[in-house]
């Protein structure tokens, strides 16, 4: 069998090396989306049903602000006698007239409680970006990783081929053919799965996305996820330098909604336990009233003398039995509590970040040797490996062996940029800030 056969049989080096993403494996659809990781955030934050839902709470906390500021209503009262008992008709009207700064200290509670629900709304918008970048990454990494396991099964599919060509002429026995067959098999048991991470990878990303959940995406920007072994440049979404750590920790203090939330939480408290001091002061209630008693007529008596009055009064109520001092120090237990949160919440917010820093400097280290010397070791190894069998220097057991172990090292690669980019999300939601948008 010749040479040039052969050779024309063999997947070139460079067909394993130039990784490209392939589309979701999907029933036929007119739904296509053409995504970038930027694109992807914006349509998630436009669309996405909780943060719709959550927007909402703006409003009711808005409305807060203008129910706080109500000023209680005058009263009106009309009393008509019935019966020869009594004759005064009165008319009158009753004012209540808040004291203590209430109406004000109910105002500024409810302005702080907007700002809390605005500090809540962009917490869930910063969650949902992150869930966007990570689901993105997954989809972007599962195409890779299904494409991979499309050429390996190329590659074994060759292999059979090659098999059978060199038993026809001789060259090797039947068993061969039925090895290199059974591990295209084995190789084709891999496809399955691999097409099915792409769909729950595609379904996720849709969900977030609110659009149908089989529409089509397709990644402008996946170049982020391949590797060529004739690019000593890869496309890897991999920060050639990390902030330093005791930045990113002074960065996560000053952005982290969380903390923002907390220290919210103590002004909110602090307006509270105003509303609990002006509610120790009693209100006061201006009252008029208009009186007229026509007398009682009697059989052969003269006409009675009408009579009219003015009444005039103030009304308060007296802080006897409840003075209101209960509700102040339930308010300052409460802004205790939330001093105590916020404490403990800032010495959790710089373990985070340290424990994501380590660990996003960890797995950029096992990339970045998978891009520099395991991959174009495991491309020179299949390349020397076909040659060899092309030769009939080895035997295809070798040959298939070598197979197996470079597909192994292309799937720790799928695995480590996942892990990484999960580790570099992780150092983002830590900080509350993105390092890389691809």
């Amino acid at each position: 069998m010749s040479r040039v056969l052969i050779l024309s049989l063999c997947i070139t080096i460079e067909s394993l090396g130039c990784l490209s993403v392939s589309l979701p494996v999907f029933a036929q659809t007119a739904r296509v989306s053409n995504l970038t990781l930027e694109t992807a955030i914006n349509q998630a934050e436009a669309n996405n049903p909780q943060l719709l839902a959550a927007q909402r709470s703006i409003s009711v906390a808005q409305a807060g602000v203008a129910v706080a500021g109500v000023i209680p209503n005058p009263r009106l009262a009309i009393d008509i006698p019935f019966g020869q008992a009594e004759t005064k008709r009165t008319i009158g009207i009753e004012q209540p007239i808040e004291l203590g700064g209430k109406r004000g200290a109910r105002q500024a509670l409810a302005n702080s409680q907007v700002q809390q629900a605005q500090l809540q709304l962009d917490s869930l918008r910063w969650q949902i970006r992150i869930q966007v970048r990570q689901a993105y990454a997954e989809l972007a990494i599962s195409q890779g990783a299904q494409q991979n396991t499309e050429q390996s099964l190329a590659i074994n599919k060759q292999l059979v081929d090659i098999a059978k060509m060199r038993f026809q002429a001789n060259d090797v026995a039947r068993a061969d053919v039925v090895q290199a067959e059974f591990a295209f098999a084995q190789a084709q048991q891999k496809l399955e799965p691999a097409i099915n991470r792409v769909r729950q990878a595609s379904i996720r990303l849709n969900t977030l996305l609110s659009q149908p959940t089989d529409t089509a995406i397709n990644l402008a920007d996946s170049e982020a996820f391949r590797f060529s072994g004739k690019d000593s440049q890869p496309g890897l979404a991999i920060l050639a330098k990390l902030p330093d750590l005791r930045g990113l920790k002074k960065l996560a203090k000053a952005s982290r909604l969380d903390l923002a939330l907390a220290q919210q939480q103590i002004q909110v408290n602090h307006k509270q336990i105003q509303v609990a001091d002006s509610a120790r002061i009693p209100d006061i209630t201006l009252a008029a009233s208009y009186v007229w008693d026509p007398g009682l007529s009697t059989d052969g008596a003269p006409p009675p003398t009408t009579t009219t009055a003015v009444i005039l009064g103030v009304r308060v109520d007296l802080p006897l039995f409840n003075s209101g001092g209960s509700g102040v120090r339930q308010a300052r237990a409460n802004l205790s509590v939330a001093e105590a949160q916020n404490a403990s919440l800032e010495s959790q917010v710089d373990s985070e970040v340290a424990t994501a820093y380590e660990n996003t400097v960890s797995t950029q280290r096992v990339l970045e040797r998978d891009r520099t010397v395991l991959l174009p070791q495991a491309l020179e190894v299949l390349n020397l490996s076909r040659k060899s069998y092309e030769y009939g220097q080895t035997g295809l057991s070798d040959a298939l062996l070598t197979q197996q172990s470079v597909q192994a090292v292309f799937d720790n690669f799928y695995t480590d940029i996942l892990a990484y980019q999960t580790a570099l999300g992780a150092l983002e939601q830590a900080v509350n800030a993105l390092l890389c948008l691809w």
